[in-house]
């Protein structure tokens, strides 16, 4: 029950930072244009600080974390940091997040439910590293997110999770029918560029 208790307010607090850095933050004003950026990393520290807490103290125990589910969550609000600080043009600390994330996931990185997440956090270190004209360095970022999005469709195929679904309830992550439009969705992003 205890555990529940964790996972909903997971939930509700991953929903509100979503909310805060997509929604709100377009209505900052001009003299605090981060605002709702620095409210929303405020609540992703403290989620990564419960989530560290979480994985920490069912070690052995909780079949989840032997999953790997909790280095998902934590790799899913590293990715969301990195975001949050690249968009509040904190590149040092972005860069730091994201290359965590990657470093979290890749020896799941053909699991559906990280591909998503790990194509994103190299996808965006690319951009970062393209921005600030380090453009071999961006290269690789963009190539090995290619790379990995053509070897997970050859040898797995099936549409994988969607980066915000390891914090929604079972009953509220997408169905498989919903993973695929998703996924071609992106498939046609990517033959577009």
């Amino acid at each position: 029950m205890a555990a529940q208790a964790v996972d909903r307010e997971l939930e509700l607090k991953y929903s509100r930072a979503l909310n805060l850095s997509e929604v709100e933050s377009k209505r900052d004003p001009e003299s605090e244009p981060y605002r709702s950026k620095y409210a929303a990393r405020q609540l992703l520290k403290e989620m990564k600080a419960a989530v560290g807490l979480r994985a920490q103290a069912g070690e052995g125990e909780d079949e989840r974390l032997q999953e790997g589910e909790w280095l998902q969550k934590a790799a899913v609000l590293e990715l969301q940091l990195g975001l949050n600080h690249t968009e509040t043009e904190e590149l040092s600390a972005g860069e730091e997040h994201l290359a965590r994330c990657v470093q979290i996931l890749d020896t799941f990185k053909l699991s559906p439910q990280v591909v998503s997440i790990l194509i994103q956090a190299q996808n965006q270190l690319g951009i970062l590293w393209a921005g600030l004209e380090e453009m071999e360095k961006a290269q690789t970022y963009l190539e090995d997110a290619e790379s990995l999005y053509n070897q997970y469709t050859k040898e797995i195929g099936t549409p994988p999770f969607d980066t915000h679904e390891h914090f929604l309830a079972e009953e509220e992550r997408l169905t498989e029918q919903e993973r695929h439009k998703r996924w071609g969705v992106f498939k046609l992003a990517l033959v577009r560029n």
